[in-house]
């Protein structure tokens, strides 16, 4: 089988101040083998930099055969300059195609999935600051699964207890760098009512919609890493809860003399 190729092309030199070096990797929790090409940038004016991709480096290399990344396989780490508030979007693309059978038999079929099509070309984005900050060599989970919204669904499961939920779309979809060799795939029938269709899910918008799916993304990161999001997400909202401390007491003011 082919070695699954991954690679970090970094500026470490000119990365923001609030900017992390986080190590990244893929999980394939559906019932089938995909080949695919992610793709993770900083978005800065129009321009992908501080590249790295996870599988193919573009969507034209995607292969039919052998497949990259089998049912519940976990690609090698990667690593990503997570760009701060200032530095540019987390920008995100994955396109693949998945191959299954029916009925046993030895014929193989294949499909192809992308992230939705936006508006004026604008690309996916992940804030990985938004819940906190994120620190140098803590792992993002890239998590590709079934779901009750759209047989699959892409969920950048970050350190600090957030999350991000893409909806993927029939056919390939944009990329942040590269071409294609399909046409972007239209919203697909049932997905046009959902709210939110063209942007991502934040953990807790996911947590209202779908709380078996939140509490899946939970126990996925826990056996990728051994942190319990649970305990980081209750730890943050205790240190959110207490109150701000007080400056020492001054020593009261005595009455003027007459």
């Amino acid at each position: 089988m082919r070695k699954l190729a991954f690679a970090a092309l970094l500026a470490g030199s000119q990365l923001p101040a609030d900017a992390a070096l986080v190590q990244v990797q893929m999980v394939n929790n559906t019932d089938y083998g995909i080949d695919f090409s992610l793709q993770m940038a900083n978005y800065l004016h129009g321009n992908a930099v501080n590249r790295m991709f996870l599988g193919q480096e573009q969507t034209r290399q995607i292969d039919y055969i052998p497949i990259l990344l089998g049912q519940g396989s976990v690609t090698p780490f990667g690593q990503y300059s997570s760009a701060g508030p200032d530095g540019g979007l987390d920008a995100i693309s994955l396109n693949l195609r998945m191959r299954y059978t029916w009925n046993g038999g030895y014929n193989w079929d294949y499909k192809e999935f992308g992230m939705l099509s936006k508006l004026f070309g604008v690309p996916h984005e992940c804030d990985m600051h938004a819940a906190g900050p994120i620190s140098d060599g803590q792992t993002v989970l890239l998590d590709l699964r079934e779901a009750g919204f759209w047989p699959y669904l892409l969920s950048e499961v970050l350190p600090n207890g957030d999350s991000c939920t893409f909806y993927l779309s029939a056919n390939y979809g944009p990329v942040l760098w590269g071409e294609t060799n399909a046409a972007p795939g239209a919203v697909a029938p049932g997905l046009q009512d959902v709210p939110g269709i063209g942007r991502a899910m934040t953990g807790a918008e996911l947590a209202r919609a779908d709380p078996a799916l939140h509490a899946q993304l939970d126990e996925d990161y826990l056996r990728a890493t051994g942190i319990d999001l649970r305990a980081v997400r209750a730890r943050s909202q205790a240190a959110a809860s207490r109150p701000a401390s007080r400056p020492a007491s001054q020593p009261a003011s005595q009455p003027a003399s007459h």
